[in-house]
């Protein structure tokens, strides 16, 4: 029984640990979109819902099931694509497609052409088009007109493309070849779309009418009616739109946000320009909606939620760069259940809120993202990659988004961990009885012991600094270390002896440790005569910079192997010769007992 049950419980963690199943993998799909570019929709309402990805081959690529459906060429590069569904067309139930690219919006029915709406073009200073208006009549100059251009420009006017040519040629030759290029033009500045979305007309429900949404480069928002040939209102934001949410429908409550490059979103309610912004901590990659919050994915490496108003609810930092996320949305009821986010080291997060939900591994950088339906499956998740392969999951039945809550509202898991107390033992209970009656004493001793390892460690380093010499050698290089003296902090000398005998080279490095210069010292050889002997016994050291390592050498000669060594000493003297500011023992080798061992 006690089997069965653990069997039982073994099968559903594993069922708990399923979230993606995979669907297909295209690799040779070769397509070049994002997130923006990358739609689902039930075109010819049998059900079936189909992919629309707008390629960056101008093509408008539609996909159903596992393959291909339709290719459509476009005339310009796409970039964005909506769906939207209209009550101005004899089959309202079917969507429109709608794929901007440059100053148009071009909208299909049924995968047919069907309406093309030109974005208004951008509105030019009144001093910049007389001047054009003079230059085609001929009744301004070419160098005149160049002036008062760049006064009009030095004023904060946003000049046309024509005029930013203009004063851009050097010679006049080129200025008259463009005034000529553009002569008999009407004065335009088309604008270029960033991105569509999507506003309820009465009914925020799948299937409902309702209106297409358009940013621009020119920093404008315009809303179309809902049979998408006339601008409902337009909207001037104070930056370029990038992304773009909408929420409620238009003829009750509405509201839209509009993420722009500034690092700001701006909300549109009701038609008007709200005084409520939502200032980002980064550049803004894509924002979308979460349980009445707005989720916005900076380049920073951030999830942040944020309420309506502005207020910052949570924040979620991730290991590496975002790029792209969505809304998990229940397929009957249509709430958020979370957020998918895709990094660019290849993994792909949920969140439920700001806890991580599940993780996994698509093996590869993915550039643009979709989920909803697609085909008969009410949650599927698109996945186009950095390679061009088209990669569909779909969501598990059985998936579970309630444990993390559950889990974050109850108390952590470190809790029920133990902490490794040990046993009450009566030698443990004795020496805390004692240590409480003779605190005391306890510390007294403990300071008595420290004061005495104190003055070991003195003595010790006081002996290595006393000794006279250490241990002669026989190799090329021997390092001795100098005795102390009452200026012994001023001077730092170091000696090595070179050669195989009987003339050896003694090299002696002396080193300012002070923080001025000393000036006339002396280096004095003191030996033994009978043993050595030294033709230049006293060298002169000019001067020593702070920190500064000087150099010099001196020859000692070995004459009688019988003598005792003693060694020699090399000090180096103050300028009035009262005492030296360093000593150094140095042990010279044998030269008898090299010359034997040879």
């Amino acid at each position: 029984m006690e089997r069965q049950q653990l069997d039982k419980d073994q099968k559903n963690q594993e069922k708990s640990k399923e979230f993606w199943l995979f669907a297909f993998r295209d690799n040779l799909a070769d397509i070049r979109a994002f997130s923006k570019c990358i739609e689902v929709a039930d075109i010819f309402g049998d059900g079936d819902y189909k992919l629309i990805i707008a390629d960056a081959s101008k093509k408008l690529k539609v996909y159903s099931g596992t393959g291909l459906l339709k290719e459509i060429q476009l005339s310009v590069v796409p970039s964005a694509v909506n769906v939207f569904y209209s009550d101005g067309i004899d089959k309202p139930h079917l969507p429109i497609v709608a794929v901007s690219g440059g100053s148009c919006v071009f909208m299909y029915h049924e995968l047919r052409p069907f309406y093309r709406f030109v974005v208004p073009s951008v509105k030019l200073d009144a001093a910049e088009a007389s001047v054009w208006k003079s230059l085609g009549a001929g009744k301004l100059a070419v160098t005149d007109a160049c002036v008062m251009l760049k006064e009009c420009r030095m004023k904060g006017v946003e000049l046309s493309t024509r005029s930013a040519d203009l004063l851009a040629t050097s010679t006049p030759e080129d200025q008259q070849r463009t005034v000529r290029l553009y002569k008999g033009l009407p004065l335009e500045q088309p604008t270029v779309v960033t991105c569509l979305g999507s506003l309820w007309l009465d009914a925020a429900e799948e299937g409902a009418c309702s209106c297409l949404v358009i940013g621009t480069e020119a920093q404008q928002v315009y809303v179309l009616k809902s049979f998408f040939t006339e601008i409902e209102f337009q909207v001037q934001l104070p930056g370029v739109p990038v992304c773009i949410v909408t929420l409620g429908t238009r003829q009750a409550n509405h509201r839209i946000f509009v993420a722009c490059r500034d690092s700001c979103v701006y909300t549109i309610k009701n038609g008007t320009l709200s005084d409520y912004v939502i200032y980002c901590d980064g550049p803004i990659l894509q924002i979308v909606c979460y349980d009445n919050l707005i989720v916005a994915a900076s380049a920073r490496n951030t999830l942040s939620y944020y309420k309506h108003k502005g207020k910052c609810e949570a924040t979620v930092f991730l290991p590496s760069p975002v790029t792209s996320i969505a809304t998990l949305l229940d397929g009957v009821t249509g709430k958020a259940r979370g957020v998918v986010v895709t990094l660019s080291c290849g993994a792909v997060r949920v969140y439920v809120g700001k806890s991580l939900l599940n993780e996994t591994q698509v093996h590869g950088k993915v550039t643009g993202m979709r989920f909803g339906r697609l085909g008969r499956e009410d949650a599927a998740l698109v996945l186009v990659m950095q390679n061009g392969s088209l990669v569909v999951e779909v969501l598990h039945r059985s998936a579970s988004f309630e444990y993390k809550k559950i889990q974050d509202s109850g108390p952590p898991a470190e809790q029920d961990v133990p902490i490794p107390v040990p046993p009450l033992t009566s030698v443990f209970i004795a020496q805390a009885e004692r240590e409480r009656a003779y605190s005391v004493d306890v510390h007294r001793l403990f300071q008595r012991d420290l004061t005495l390892m104190r003055l070991s460690a003195a003595k010790a380093f006081l002996s290595l600094m006393s000794n006279k010499c250490a241990t002669g050698s026989t190799e090329s290089d021997e390092v001795v270390a100098a005795r102390p003296s009452r200026y012994s902090n001023s001077i730092r000398v170091v000696t090595s002896v070179q050669g195989l005998g009987p003339t050896f080279k003694v090299k002696v490095k002396i080193q300012n440790i002070s923080k001025k210069v000393l000036r006339d010292l002396s280096i004095v050889a003191v030996y033994p005569a009978a043993a050595y002997r030294v033709p230049k016994s006293i060298l002169g050291v000019p001067f020593i910079l702070p920190s500064m390592i000087s150099t010099y050498e001196i020859l000692v000669e070995r004459v009688d192997d019988s003598v005792a060594d003693e060694g020699i000493d090399l000090r180096v003297v103050a300028p009035d010769g009262g005492m030296f500011l360093a000593s150094v023992a140095v042990k010279m080798p044998d030269a008898a007992s090299i010359g034997d061992a040879s």
